[in-house]
C-alpha cells in the first residue's frame, strides 16, 4: 500500500499542466515527452528492488520480448512494469503467435483535465464486471510491443496493471486520442489464449 501511495503521489505531481500566459488556455499535454520520461524512469527505479524479490513479488519488470538476446544492460525504456492485482489459475503463457481473449482499459498519465488519466480505449463500459463483460480478441503479435510483452508473461485469469513506456508503445507518433510520447497504462485481465495451428480451441 505504501508503494501504491508513492505511485499516485508521483502521478498527482505530473498532473499539473502549464497554461499559455497570453490567454490562460490549458496545454493538456505540455512538455509531454519530458513528463513521460521522468515518470517512467522513476517508476522503474522504484519497482526494480521490489521486482527482484522473485516470482511471487507483486511487481514485475519485463524486458521487451524483442530484446531477449541483446548484449547490453537494458535501459529503463526497455521494460514493461506490471503490478499484479490478482492471480489466475493458469500455468502457461501465450506465445507471440497465439490469439488472446482479454479485458482491458487503457489510460494516459494524469493531466489537467483528466486527474486519473484520459481513458483512450476500453473493452468494457463502466466498472469492470467479469460476469457481464465480453473480452476482446487479438493476436499477440498484432499489438504494441509492450502489450505483447506483458501478455507473454501472464497466465489465464491473471489481472495486472501494466505500464508501457512510449518506446514500447506508439513512440513519437500521435494517434487519434493518444499524444506522441505517451506512457500507456492498462488494467488487463487475460481470460484465455489459443493457437489454431496447434489445434487449440478458440
Amino acid at each position: 500500500m505504501k508503494f501504491r501511495n508513492i505511485i499516485w503521489g508521483l502521478l498527482a505531481v505530473l498532473a499539473l499542466a502549464s497554461c499559455k500566459e497570453e490567454d490562460d488556455t490549458v496545454e493538456e499535454y505540455a512538455d509531454w515527452q519530458t513528463t513521460n520520461d521522468a515518470f517512467f524512469s522513476q517508476l522503474v527505479a522504484q519497482t526494480k528492488p521490489l521486482a527482484d524479490q522473485g516470482q511471487n513479488a507483486t511487481w514485475a519488470l519485463m524486458k521487451s520480448y524483442t530484446l531477449a538476446d541483446v548484449g547490453y544492460e537494458p535501459l529503463y525504456s526497455d521494460y514493461v512494469v506490471a503490478e499484479k492485482l490478482a492471480e489466475g489459475t493458469g500455468t502457461t503463457s501465450p506465445l507471440l503467435t497465439d490469439s488472446v481473449a482479454v479485458h482491458y482499459r487503457g489510460r494516459l498519465l494524469p493531466s489537467q483535465s483528466y486527474p486519473l488519466g484520459y481513458v483512450f480505449d476500453s473493452s468494457y463500459a463502466g466498472n469492470f464486471d467479469p460476469v457481464t463483460a465480453t473480452p476482446s480478441k487479438f493476436t499477440v503479435r498484432g499489438l504494441v510491443n509492450g502489450f505483447s510483452t506483458a501478455l507473454m508473461h501472464m497466465h489465464r485469469g491473471d489481472r495486472w496493471r501494466i505500464y508501457i513506456p512510449y518506446q514500447l508503445g506508439y513512440g513519437a507518433t500521435a494517434r487519434t486520442s493518444i499524444p506522441a510520447y505517451s506512457t500507456l497504462i492498462f488494467e488487463l485481465q487475460l481470460e484465455d489464449f489459443w493457437n489454431k495451428q496447434r489445434g487449440d480451441r478458440e
